[in-house]
């Protein structure tokens, strides 16, 4: 299987109110790129030192078919120390996070925080809730046992919150409120394959872990199933184990999809596991967030001893026909502020988190929580604030999931030297990767250890990487690299780290 796991981190010593983040390394996908003009010769250079360096490198048999877009801009000066491509539209695969975030710490407080509420649509009378139960969401990304809560803890501390309220039955059910969102949950041009994972989870105003199941495959005896667990142990998830484990050495084909016809989290495990081969993990997306979010509260009450007259959950995606219009507040979960949703974003690249929070600045300022919403916020934003050319950005969400997503470097490092020059922007600058240290450069460019900060991204086809490094005399150097139609990624990620040792080793007069 392609192992699509979380990573895990130890808090920011940089930032202290960034606490651990247990998220995906980097955005995956497939695209297809249309055909682009070959790059040119190299343009605009007032470093010919560095100019000679990176084309040295560019030029490598492994490296000279991909079609390359690069800006480097000194710091201090502005001025351009290389151009390559850096006016053209490019693939930013997972870059495409500094737009969204730039733009939340721009709009919101750093002390934004999510509410998720829990209303009643009836009276409390001797302990019995005449009425249904509604959780109704926000767009809060951090209920999730993977930011160092226990399984389930927000929904028992709402539990807690019930049960200090007197409520111990509900007449009725839990009636999950998805509304403060659109109704569209993933993007048309996501690819169908991709839905299956964490990566492209439905994005909706409520939802749970992250919307995905952690499931662990490992091998058992030869020719019986593999061990299959997951966790959460819910009545929403139901996994069929239809693959079997063969003799070591034999190829490893297992691998997850949904059952056909399934309205809940269906999951078969089919293929071969080789005998002595170590558990995978893998995460696979549920199909509705807010149900998921509905059953997993529910049985959270349950737990706590709160029973239910129906255990259906009924979900409600229309707000007009929202019940909780007029219902009785009950019990309220605030999330954590601000820095700890853009953290995991930028340290490791996670795209549900970046996808509710667009949605979530085109809710706060225009009212509407949609993708469109946001992307119209995102571009003002850049436009009038940052000054970013219109032309510059052709956006369709704020993973850079999407192939369609279109960004220049120049607009890159035009955004990342506002960055630097802002303080509102210092959420943004401490969450960044750091090389050698911290996220998804922890074990990239160790051997400049602390000297890039910088976003990666990668989706099929594209890799990139964009931020700022310290030379070895000193200066900051902006730099955006931007590589489409490539080749392996492997090799890809070590051209671009080798252009920016060029970068950091390369004094320029």
């Amino acid at each position: 299987m392609i192992h699509r796991t979380f990573r895990t981190f130890a808090p920011l010593a940089a930032a202290a109110w960034l606490a651990a983040a247990c998220s995906p390394a980097r955005a995956q996908g497939t695209v297809n790129l249309a055909p682009q003009a070959a790059s040119g010769a190299t343009e605009g250079v007032a470093g010919p030192a560095l100019a000679a360096r990176i084309d040295a490198i560019l030029e490598r048999p492994t490296l000279r078919s991909a079609d390359w877009g690069i800006e480097v801009r000194d710091a201090a000066t502005g001025r351009v120390l290389y151009s390559r491509g850096a006016d053209r539209p490019f693939i930013p695969a997972s870059n495409l996070k500094l737009l969204v975030t730039t733009t939340a710490a721009h709009h919101l407080d750093p002390e934004y925080r999510y509410r998720t509420s829990v209303y009643g649509t009836g009276p409390v009378r001797d302990g019995v809730l005449e009425g249904d139960l509604v959780l109704y969401g926000r767009g809060d990304p951090l209920i999730s046992t993977r930011y160092g809560r226990a399984e389930a803890g927000v929904w028992e501390a709402l539990a807690d919150s019930l049960l200090a309220r007197g409520v111990r039955r509900v007449a009725g059910g839990v009636v999950a409120d998805d509304s403060y969102f659109e109704a569209e949950h993933i993007r048309p041009d996501w690819d169908a394959y991709d839905l299956r994972w964490w990566y492209a989870a439905p994005v909706g105003a409520l939802g749970y872990d992250d919307n995905s199941v952690e499931v662990h495959v490992a091998p058992g005896p030869v020719g019986a199933p593999p061990r299959v667990s997951w966790t959460p142990h819910s009545a929403y998830v139901a996994v069929e184990n239809d693959a079997v484990t063969v003799a070591a050495g034999r190829p490893a084909t297992a691998d997850l999809e949904r059952v056909p016809g399934s309205t809940r989290a269906g999951i078969r495990v089919y293929g071969q596991v080789p005998a002595g081969a170590g558990a995978d993990v893998e995460f696979f997306a549920v199909p509705s967030g807010a149900e998921y979010a509905g059953t997993t509260f529910r049985e959270a009450l349950e737990r706590k001893g709160i029973a239910f007259g129906r255990s259906a959950v009924r979900v409600v995606a229309d707000s007009m026909l929202s019940p909780a219009r007029g219902a009785t507040l009950l019990a309220e979960h605030g999330s954590d502020p601000l820095p700890r949703v853009i953290g995991p974003i930028l340290l490791n690249s996670q795209n549900w988190i970046a996808e509710t929070l667009l949605k979530t600045v085109g809710r706060e300022v225009r009212g509407e929580g949609s993708w469109e919403a946001g992307i119209a916020v995102e571009r003002d934003f850049l436009n009038r604030v940052v000054g970013i050319d219109p032309a510059d950005l052709a956006l369709r969400d704020g993973s850079g999931l999407s192939g369609n997503n279109r960004v220049t470097p120049r607009a890159f490092v035009k955004l990342l030297d506002y960055v630097r020059r802002t303080p509102a922007m210092a959420v943004v600058r401490q969450s960044l990767p750091v090389s050698g240290r911290e996220g998804s450069l922890r074990a990239r460019l160790t051997d400049l250890p602390g000297r890039v900060v910088a976003k990666t991204g990668y989706i099929g086809g594209v890799d990139s990487l964009s931020g700022w490094v310290t030379t070895d005399d000193g200066r900051t150097v902006i730099f955006s690299i931007l590589a489409n139609r490539g080749g392996p990624s492997a090799r890809m990620k070590a051209g671009i780290d080798d252009v920016v040792r060029a970068i950091a080793a390369t004094p320029e007069p």
